[in-house]
């Protein structure tokens, strides 16, 4: 599972491990159409920022890895 630094305000933590764990398991898979779904939902998703959130960088640094159809 890809781990990320929670910060003071980032990106909801439930919202972003639902999406990486999907995601990963998608491009894991290697079948070309669930790689290609893990690749465009990456490239549509976007996260509320709360308190005790994520860091945003490195979830949008993960998440152009994704689009490119790199495992996180």
């Amino acid at each position: 599972m890809t781990q990320f630094a929670v910060v003071f305000r980032g990106y909801d933590r439930a919202q972003v491990d639902e999406f990486a764990a999907r995601a990963d398991d998608d491009l894991a898979s290697a079948e070309p159409t669930r790689v290609a779904r893990a690749r465009a939902d990456a490239q549509a998703v976007s996260f509320r920022v709360v308190l005790r959130g994520y860091n945003q960088q490195q979830v949008d640094h993960y998440l152009r890895r994704v689009a490119k159809g790199h495992p996180g």
